[in-house]
């Protein structure tokens, strides 16, 4: 709860996530310490998302909610997913070798999945390579229309094809020292057959039919070396240099008949790369002064980030011959553009009275340095558009954390922290002029970055049987970017630049934000009840937050409804077997909480049951089982309704009983 993907019945796939009613690039996601490529969009046939990571190769998933720019820099302006993948030593665990096979099927979208893994090594070197193959279908929906065009209920039928290879080494050299070479490719090819998109009438043409061929992937590699010893200036030392690059590749073909009933046929190629070398160094140090304990972390991050946007397209009649497109082809929406970014940070653990008190002050200096560099494609197509203009920023945040434990089982926990996301390249030079229609878009290098700061404050306790924690949070934020809106220069003329004649949008910062709301966990073991429950454990966990957007006084979309989970957990006695009935409740929106200028549908509350089910046989074979949604609810969560505008709204609801299985066999 708190924490929400959307993307149901989208072409694209699942966004990035969204935490505490902030999502998009607000949210940094960090794989291995690399940051995924960012989230694009532009138009009805671009978007680039972040939908490029396989679960079966993480190890751990850690967020951090709220502003935490003073750790992670740039983009941690809402929170933090920090995904870890798995090496050699989380399968060898003090054996010579590991061998291991995993397959899977998922009937809510007939998608299969196959995974080996081989491992081989000892404490001194270690090896591991991991391939997983899935092969599948669109997600089912719970609507009950299957016809072509906007009333849709049915989801697009899609072939998803997802291969994910990593190769990792582990080496030794020395006791205090261990150096760990990666390298992983991501890559999900999926055709979908647009029938939601059939019959719709565009400038006047009908379309008969359009599919699409997009391809997305991400490869990584990466050396990382750590150092643990007793030295001067550090204890431990970690520092990692990368090369990763991720490219979404979208194709759309079409065939329409035009109003005078000529057949045409017509394709859009959207291109997204972004490739981003770095090198990070941290320290830690554990040292004494008086009767006060420090643990020291302090280091430095320097990363390099080229991107290149592109879309082409054309149109030809029946026999072939190309007709005038309504804009140049092929162009961009933004320059070539590198971006370069280097910081230092520190922070320091003091514990005073008896290590019952913690206070944790941290800072960090963020320097960017952003370079547009104009080629012909650019200037082909954007005609008239202002040249593009480098530009550079700095950005200094801040955070302190308090812990004060009143006794081993009971504490309370307070934070105030900074977050910041500097000015997109995208939104400082966007450039794209369309003469028929009659608009352009002009760059704004004096964008500022968008901040924020947040406060928490929480209890949490902790016994044999109990572990809970209650928090409350009030995060503002400002200098939102606007992208697209009315250049503020030609407002007064209704955003028309006299020199061409052509409206004229701009990104702007304007919008302040607020955020506040409460979370709680809770995970009991029931043996506290009664001697014969000892097996059984209760796992619960809800969050609440609203939000409001302080220039218009509207409810902020982006703010997920309450939402709830409750799962009873039973382990036999023999380890051997187990399973949890699990509860999940969400409220409803209606239109009072709905921006009206940015409006959604509103949606009903719901819940739903599953149910998970384990068993080991012997030493080496694990069954795993789910039946999910077990009253074949029909909803639709808040997170999906962003993608819907015009369509059917059943169209974007969750599968209705379905069930999912996997068996691994260990060697």
């Amino acid at each position: 709860p708190g924490v929400s993907v959307g993307g149901t019945g989208s072409r694209h796939g699942l966004s990035g996530f969204n935490i505490r009613g902030i999502g998009d690039n607000r949210v940094l996601t960090v794989v291995d310490g690399v940051r995924v490529p960012d989230e694009f969009t532009f138009g009805p046939f671009l978007s680039a998302r972040r939908d490029l990571v396989d679960v079966d190769s993480l190890a751990r998933v850690e967020i951090a909610r709220g502003p935490v720019s003073s750790l992670y820099g740039s983009d941690a302006l809402g929170g933090v997913v920090s995904l870890t993948t798995k090496g050699p030593g989380d399968y060898l665990r003090g054996k010579p070798w590991h061998a291991e096979f995993k397959a899977g099927y998922s009937s809510s979208d007939a998608n299969f999945l196959g995974t080996t893994v081989m491992a081989v090594g000892n404490d001194a070197t270690s090896a591991m390579l991991v391939y997983t193959r899935r092969s599948g279908e669109e997600t089912a929906t719970s609507g009950a229309m299957d016809v072509v065009g906007h009333t849709r209920e049915s989801a697009d039928p899609q072939q998803i094809d997802i291969d994910n290879l990593a190769l990792k080494a582990s080496w030794r050299p020395a006791a205090n020292h261990h150096f760990k070479l990666t390298g992983e490719r991501f890559a999900n090819d999926t055709d979908t057959v647009i029938l939601s998109d059939y019959d719709m009438v565009l400038f006047g043409a009908t379309i008969d039919h359009r599919d699409a061929e997009d391809e997305r992937v991400r490869s990584r590699l990466s050396l990382a070396y750590r150092y643990d010893g007793e030295m001067i200036f550090a204890d431990r030392i970690d520092t990692t240099v990368y090369r990763q690059s991720g490219d979404a590749d979208l194709l759309t073909n079409e065939a329409h008949t035009t109003p005078a009933r000529q057949p045409q046929t017509r394709f859009r190629l959207s291109l997204f790369e972004q490739d981003i070398t770095g090198a990070y160094v941290q320290f830690g140090k554990a040292f004494d002064v008086g009767n006060t304990s420090h643990y020291l972390t302090y280091g430095a991050d320097y990363y390099e980030t080229d991107i290149a946007e592109l879309r082409d397209g054309g149109t030809f009649d029946a026999t072939g011959t190309p007709v005038r497109e309504r804009f140049p082809f092929p162009t961009r929406d933004f320059p070539l553009s590198t971006v370069t970014q280097y910081a230092v940070f520190l922070q320091d653990e003091m514990h005073y009275v008896d290590e019952r008190l913690l206070i944790s002050p941290s800072m960090r200096y963020d320097q960017f340095d952003a370079t547009a560099m104009v080629d012909a494609v650019y200037l082909g197509g954007n005609p008239g558009t202002p040249p593009p203009e480098d530009y550079d920023h700095s950005e200094v945040t801040g955070k302190i954390g308090v812990v004060w434990r009143f006794t081993d089982a009971f504490s309370a926990f307070a934070r105030y922290s900074q977050g910041f996301r500097a000015p997109p390249y995208d939104d400082v030079n966007v450039g794209f002029t369309n003469m028929v229609v009659g608009f352009k878009t002009i760059s704004n290098p004096d964008l500022e970055s968008e901040r924020s700061k947040g406060f928490e404050f929480g209890l949490k306790g902790q016994a044999d049987y109990l572990n809970w924690s209650a928090s409350v949070f009030h995060n503002e934020y400002e200098n939102f970017i606007e992208s697209l809106a009315l250049a503020p220069a030609f407002a007064a003329r209704g955003g028309i630049d006299p020199s061409d004649g052509l409206r004229t949008f701009q990104s702007i910062n304007r919008t302040q934000v607020e955020i506040r709301g409460a979370e709680f966990s809770i995970q009991a073991n029931l043996g506290v009840v009664s001697e014969s429950m000892t097996d059984f454990t209760l796992r619960a966990a809800g969050a609440f937050a609203d939000g409001d957007d302080l220039d218009t006084g509207e409810p902020l979309n982006s703010v997920e409804p309450m939402h709830g989970v409750v799962g009873l957990a039973y382990i036999a006695p023999s380890q051997r077997w187990g399973g949890e009935l699990v509860w999940t409740l969400a409220s409803g929106k209606d239109v009072g909480d709905i921006d009206a200028n940015d409006p959604r549908i509103e949606i009903g509350g719901y819940g739903t049951v599953d149910v998970l089910a384990n068993a080991d046989f012997g030493d080496s074979v694990q069954v795993n089982v789910g039946l999910f949604n077990l009253g074949d609810k029909r909803y639709i969560r808040w997170a999906d309704t962003a993608f819907i505008g015009d369509e059917a709204p059943h169209r974007f609801t969750q599968p209705g009983l379905n069930l999912s299985a996997s068996v691994r066999v260990e060697f």
